[in-house]
Parts: C-alpha cells; sequence; structure tokens
C-alpha cells in the first residue's frame, strides 16, 4: 500500500517518523515522508522517498522563546498559515497525491481536512500526548500547576478552542476555495472532530513512562518509543572513541539551537557546572563556538553522534528537553536533567522528576553554573536514581514500539 507521512519539525522531532516509516517499509508498504526541504538528507539516507512541502511560510522568522504560553503557539500557527496561498495548505493536494492512506503528526493537523476531500484513510502519529484526560494537563499549559482532575481535562478544552480560534480562518479559507469543502463551525476544533470521527491516534513514547490514562478511548493507543537505530555504515571518530575511554563516563551536555538563548552564554555557563562538579564532559558545539572556547582536556566538542551509541557510555544527558534526547537517555539508562525550553520540554522534565529517574527541572531563567554542577553531582552519585532509570530503561527496551505500530496501523487498514 502507498502510505505518505506527513511530518515536520526539527531533526529530532522527524528522526521517530523516519524510524516509523522504515518499519511500514519493511512489513511491505511503499512509504513516502513528506517534509520541508530541509529535511532531504536526513530522510533519503535511509532509502525512503521525500517529498518536498516547499512553501514561503517556512522562511518566516517567528521568535518562540522559553516558555509554556499556549497563546503564542496558536499566535504561531495564524501566523504560518496567513496569506493562505504563501503557507503549506495549498500543496498539501498535490503533496499526498498518490496516496492509499496517510499517517500525519500534530504539526501537519490539516491533513484530517486533507482526508475528507481524498476519501482515504489517516491516522494520527504523535509523539506528545494529546488527548483530554484528566490524568495530567495539556502540556502547552503550565505543567506545574496541580489543580486536580477536572482542571486537566479542562486545559485541554481550553488549548484547543483557543488554537482553533486563531486557525479557523485560514482553514476555513483552504477548505471552501482550494479543496471545495463547507466550512467548519466555530467550536469544532480539530482535535475534537477527529475524536468524533474515532481517528485512530497512534502515540510514540514508552507506557512504562506515561502509561495510558484510563479516560482513553480504545481507538488511542501507547505504543512505545519509535527508536532509529544509528547509520549502519557510521563509525565514531577514534579520538572521541579514546576520550570516552580514558576514564569515568562523562556527562553529555546539547542544548542545540533555540531562538532566544544566547549560545556561548550558555556554552560558558555549562563549561563552568562540569568544571564545579568534577566532572568530565561531552559538549554539542558547532565550529562557531568551539573556536571561541580554549577547553580543557576534560572536555571533548562534537557536533553530531548518534545518541544510540553516545548515551550508554554517558554518567547524564543535560539537554533542554526535547522528546527524542528523553527517549535516548531514558533508553539508555542514564539520567536525564532538563533545562526545559518550552511546552512539552516541561511536561517530560516534570515526569523525570516526578519518578525519581533525573533532576527537578532547571529553569533557563534561573540556571547558574552553581545549580547545574548540583543536579550533576545529585544524579552521577545516587544509586537510587540510577537503579530507578535502568529499570525504566528495561522496560522501555522490551516494548518494541515500532513493530507495535506497524501492527496497529495495519489493523486500522484491514490488512492482517
Amino acid at each position: 500500500m502507498n502510505i505518505t507521512i506527513l511530518t515536520w519539525g526539527s531533526d529530532g522531532d522527524l528522526i521517530p517518523y523516519i524510524a516509523l516509516g522504515l518499519g511500514l517499509q519493511r512489513a511491505g508498504h511503499l512509504v513516502k515522508i513528506a517534509t520541508t526541504i530541509y529535511a532531504k538528507d536526513l530522510v533519503t539516507q535511509w532509502g525512503l522517498e521525500f517529498i518536498p512541502v516547499d512553501c514561503k511560510a517556512w522562511y518566516k522568522d517567528f521568535l518562540v522563546g522559553s516558555h509554556q504560553n499556549p497563546f503564542v503557539i496558536a499566535e504561531y500557527y495564524n501566523y504560518v498559515l496567513q496569506p493562505v496561498e504563501e503557507s503549506f495548505l495549498p500543496i498539501l493536494k498535490d503533496v499526498c497525491s498518490g496516496a492509499e492512506a496517510i499517517i500525519f503528526s500534530p504539526p501537519a493537523f490539516a491533513a484530517f481536512e486533507l482526508l475528507e476531500k481524498l476519501g482515504i484513510p489517516g491516522y494520527a502519529a504523535c509523539v506528545v500526548p494529546l488527548h483530554p484526560t484528566r490524568a495530567f494537563s495539556n502540556h502547552f499549559t503550565p505543567t506545574n500547576w496541580q489543580f486536580g482532575g477536572t482542571y486537566n481535562w479542562l486545559t485541554y478544552t481550553f488549548f484547543n478552542q483557543l488554537l482553533w480560534q486563531y486557525i479557523q480562518k485560514p482553514i476555513n479559507q483552504w477548505r471552501q476555495e482550494i479543496l471545495q469543502l463547507p466550512p467548519v463551525s466555530r467550536f469544532a476544533d480539530p482535535l475534537s472532530r477527529m475524536c468524533k470521527a474515532k481517528i485512530p491516534f497512534i502515540y510514540g513514547y514508552s507506557p512504562a513512562f506515561v502509561p495510558k490514562p484510563f479516560d482513553w478511548p480504545d481507538w488511542v493507543n501507547v505504543t512505545g518509543y519509535w527508536f532509529l537505530d544509528k547509520p549502519k555504515n557510521w563509525q565514531p571518530p577514534q579520538d572521541l572513541v579514546d576520550f570516552i575511554a580514558a576514564d569515568s563516563p562523562p556527562v553529555y551536555i546539547g542544548f542545540g539551537y533555540k531562538a532566544g538563548w544566547d549560545q556561548k552564554a550558555l556554552m560558558k555557563l555549562s563549561l563552568e557546572a562540569l568544571a564545579l562538579s568534577g566532572q568530565r564532559g561531552i559538549v554539542l558545539m558547532g565550529d562557531d563556538l568551539t573556536n571561541e572556547f580554549d577547553l580543557p582536556d576534560e572536555v571533548f566538542p562534537i557536533e553530531w553522534v548518534p545518541f544510540d551509541w553516545l548515551f550508554p557510555q554517558m554518567a547524564a544527558v543535560v539537554h533542554h528537553g526535547g522528546c527524542g534526547t528523553v527517549a535516548a537517555a531514558l533508553g539508555a539508562g542514564v539520567p536525564n536533567i532538563i533545562v526545559p525550553y518550552n511546552y512539552d520540554n516541561f511536561f517530560w522534565s516534570y515526569r523525570i522528576s516526578d519518578l525519581g529517574i533525573g533532576s527537578q527541572p532547571l529553569h533557563f531563567k534561573n540556571l547558574t553554573p552553581e545549580k547545574l554542577a548540583v543536579a550533576i553531582k545529585a544524579v552521577v552519585n545516587d544509586k537510587v536514581i540510577q537503579n530507578k532509570v535502568m529499570e525504566m530503561s528495561k522496560s522501555i527496551q522490551a516494548e518494541d514500539g515500532v513493530p507495535t505500530a506497524v501492527e496497529l496501523i495495519q489493523h486500522y487498514l484491514g490488512i492482517h
């Protein structure tokens, strides 16, 4: 069957969908990944067909700082969808031409409207929980506000309606002028309509880490993480291998590029924290920053290394809380130290601390070398944390997320 996976985001956002695509390909399907032009090399190196979703919207500069403000994400979607003719909406129908089924991620939620036009099956594949539940609040709202089950449920109603009020105009314009479909009513947000239509949702994170809530319906599934193994022809640099083997396991620090973060100042803070903690470190640092610092022998700079190779050899992982990095660290049995940037970063960071498998969240605005050093020393020396995260790793490794997701998709497609 011809299956198009429609998704976009950072490399970390895309990798789970590439893993899912490879699983579907192994099951005999023809899989295409439709995403931004920036991800072409990432997709094609795995042998999957790449379809560019190229539009002017990707070139818009919208600063999203470190926060958990639902109004900002709603405004962002309104920003990239207008004017409609410059957004990704007009090209989605052509991008999905020939598809017999569509699998779409949350950023590509407009695919749900397209299913109505094309008359083909479609499924939502997500790596962050989106369905209303009393178990925890919507990750687009403040995660540390603990007001009980009713509050948690209402955060989903609030955010879904907020987002819809911002985007209903461009979505309805697209439906009417291009798809030749009737407009959607003022309060019928996409997720509510998906739930009403019982569109299957497949969540690619670990049920050992975040169990499926009791109030989610049967067509919502949590499969386990969709891990992507390192490229078969990849070999680690010998100097990196030698550095790791020379002494006790180092601490990985990698924040990537985040709008509004002073990368040079953040790296300076990280190096000072490593020195204060007495730990060796491997830091994610591009050439532009490497030349700015006289690195001590206890610190090794890298640009990119597969996490499934690197993380099992680390003492701890310090990062901004992206779902892919969290998954890789948990799968490797290594404690997370998270400096949350926005939205789901906060959700994962509080979940980590609540389960006792990493540090408390370290908020960026209050971050100091001393605070980061204390967190590093705490997780590196705490045997309880280390034992708990190793138990979590064993559960995650036993879950087989990609085969489970493929089996579910084939079930929904009527393939046995």
